[in-house]
């Protein structure tokens, strides 16, 4: 019981100093090179199709996720 608790305590000694070196600073700037209209419409299409891909691969495969039974 005392090793545990001597353990726990140690354990959250450690996490308490690894909390503490993760202070960063971090100055916020504007860009430097400015995205353009195309490669933003370009990549709001690959999250689109990246966040649909799924359901939509559901979608066309529910008769064989309903037929398992």
């Amino acid at each position: 019981m005392f090793a545990a608790r001597n353990l726990f305590k140690y354990n959250a000694q450690v996490l308490k100093n690894v909390a503490q070196q993760r202070n960063m600073s971090v100055i916020s700037t504007p860009a430097r090179n400015k995205v353009t209209k195309g490669e933003m419409i370009f990549l709001a299409g690959a999250m689109v199709i990246g966040w649909s891909a799924v359901p939509a691969w559901v979608l066309v495969n529910i008769k064989n996720y309903r037929n398992k039974e």
